[in-house]
């Protein structure tokens, strides 16, 4: 039984991430294509997503879906989550996406490990251990190269598409650093729920003023769709659900699986050209997950 509840988990984190990076993969073709503000589209995206996790914890789990605002300091840190977390997150990769392109958006998406070191050294007041140099080491080069293609003197990717991407590896920190307290007592459903519902809501002016000059069609709204249930509910479902099965240490490192469809997909129908030096760089960055993964017996002090 051990056996085949591994597997599942596996599966489970596979799948999500794979989800993860054909969502990402798909904006990218949307933004190509379809020409559409990356606010209309978080506005919708966050908005439906919120709705529906809401949903499905009402008619999964039961009980209201209003006993997380009971406490005035679980309601702030929620508010917290949903600005800094859920929406700094959203509007960023998809930024990054919209300035530069799905595959290099979610490697630089995946150096949050590093600002979350970074936090718990200055609020420790304690030096990084060893392993922690090396991954801040790793993220940083990689990061380089991915931006430089190894020329000291030019930036190959667009500055947005470089600012937004580190801005979403800094969101990503945010969402595994702030919910922690909420997480420890409510169901990831209705945490995540309202703060993508939360989220949404400083940008909804946007969608309805944007709306009326958008082309909506068939492929568009199939686009939206897919994102909102595939790339968003089914991803972060999956993904929650394989830590019943797995250690969070071989879930996050699994969850690779995500830039390395983002890739394969972009290269693959985006006719994206990646250059050797920047899959070292990309390596890099995701050798810098594997690292964070070793077991803490096993880092150098």
């Amino acid at each position: 039984m051990a056996g085949k509840g591994k597997l599942i988990g596996l599966l489970l984190v596979i799948v999500g991430s794979i989800s993860w990076g054909a969502s990402g993969t798909l904006a990218d073709y949307m933004f190509l294509t379809q020409h559409v503000p990356v606010l209309w589209v978080v506005g919708i995206r966050m908005f439906l997503a919120g709705i529906l996790l809401l949903l499905l914890y009402k008619f999964t789990v039961g009980g209201s879906i209003f006993t997380i605002w009971h406490s005035k300091s679980q309601a702030l840190l929620l508010i917290s989550f949903a600005i800094f977390g859920m929406l700094m997150s959203q509007v960023c990769y998809l930024s990054a996406v919209r300035y530069g392109n799905a595959a290099t958006a979610t490697v630089l998406q995946f150096t949050a490990p590093v600002f979350i070191i970074l936090y718990y050294s200055i609020s420790r007041q304690k030096l990084p251990i060893r392993l922690d140099v090396v991954s801040i080491i790793l993220a940083a080069a990689g990061t380089y190269l991915l931006a430089t293609k190894g020329d000291f003197g030019s930036l190959t990717i667009s500055k947005l598409g470089l600012f937004f991407g580190i801005g979403a590896g800094i969101a990503g920190a945010n969402c595994t650093l702030i919910p922690i307290k909420l997480l420890n007592k409510y169901d990831p459903r209705l945490v995540c729920g309202w703060a993508m519902l939360l989220g949404s809501l400083p940008i909804q002016p946007i969608v309805v003023i944007d709306t009326p000059h958008i082309n909506i069609n068939p492929t568009l709204i199939f686009e939206l769709i897919f994102i909102t249930i595939v790339g968003t509910m089914v991803a972060y479902l999956f993904y929650v659900a394989s830590l019943n099965y797995l250690e969070p240490a071989v879930t996050g490192t699994l969850s690779s699986f995500e830039p390395l469809t983002a890739a394969i997909l972009s290269v693959s129908f985006l006719h994206l050209k990646l250059t050797f030096v920047e899959l070292i760089g990309g390596a890099l960055i995701l050798m810098m997950a594997f690292v964070q993964a070793l077991p803490q017996k096993n880092k150098l002090e």
